[in-house]
């Protein structure tokens, strides 16, 4: 399932996968004046190729390695002869894409091998000036993209919500903290996000997220001081394990943000 929802100069991308016409879970993407933001995932391939036949797209740019970003690298380059602009990190994953775990596989596919190129630090389309910004933190690569006349950002998985209570293995709560400050810093108006699509208020939802997790973080840490198990950990601050971490093969879990924290104690000196 794919749908385009046009906002002003930006067009959305909302897609899943469905089984029995239901939507399993929805992963946005974005077009602003010829620059292709993500290019969505594997099993919503033919909905993508025939959508972006009505567009003057010269240019793609991706936020992060993630397959439901990804998933349409090599087929977009192919069909519209244009470059796919990346992350060195993200052009090493999607030139080599790693094995997956089987709910990936499910929602998102696995995307077909791409050579891409290297993110350039802005992109002029024909009347904006769109600068790509490191990001780090949900992965090593992630990369924002913002367009300061409007104050648009495109923030890919920066964001997701302001109550998200999980990481995945190899998130950075140190990295987190620090890329939604360089962003706070830049007062975003608007928010065009990987999970939630376009939202309002951006700034302040992005301050909600950083003062939530703080506030996770503090308690974390003194529950970790007072020689509370890790275990415990998650019991007493998020009331156990989420089911998904089972569904997830181990990969999606409330301990893993644990782990970051305590792996990152020193930061929450500040």
């Amino acid at each position: 399932m794919l749908k385009m929802i046009e906002h002003d100069d930006v067009i959305e991308f909302k897609a899943a996968r469905t089984i029995f016409k239901m939507p399993l879970y929805y992963s946005h993407f974005f077009y602003i004046d010829g620059l292709l933001i993500d290019t969505g995932f594997h099993h919503v391939r033919s909905e993508v190729l025939e959508a972006v036949k009505r567009l003057p797209i010269k240019n793609i740019v991706i936020t992060h390695q993630h397959e439901d970003h990804t998933g349409n690298c090599e087929s977009l380059q192919c069909e519209l002869q244009v470059p796919v602009y990346a992350h060195p990190e993200t052009m090493k994953v999607i030139e080599h894409p790693p094995a997956l775990e089987i709910y990936r596989k499910l929602m998102w596919g696995s995307p077909t091998p791409a050579k891409l190129v290297p993110v350039k630090k802005y992109y002029k389309t024909a009347h904006f000036k769109i600068e790509a910004i490191h990001t780090p933190g949900h992965c090593l690569d992630h990369t924002c993209y913002y367009e300061p006349e409007n104050r648009y950002l495109f923030c890919g998985d920066l964001y997701l919500g302001e109550n998200l209570t999980g990481f995945m293995v190899g998130e950075n709560i140190a990295d987190h903290f620090n890329s939604l400050k360089k962003i706070i810093s830049l007062e975003p108006a608007v928010l065009f996000c990987g999970l939630k699509g376009r939202l309002e208020n951006g700034v302040e939802r992005l301050q909600r997220k950083y003062d939530a997790w703080w506030k996770i973080c503090l308690r974390v840490k003194g529950l970790y001081e007072s020689n509370v198990s890790r275990k415990e950990i998650v019991k007493k601050v998020f009331g156990g394990e989420i089911f998904f971490y089972y569904f997830s093969q181990s990969n999606w879990g409330r301990r893993y943000m644990v782990d970051s924290i305590i792996a990152n104690i020193d930061y929450f000196n500040k």
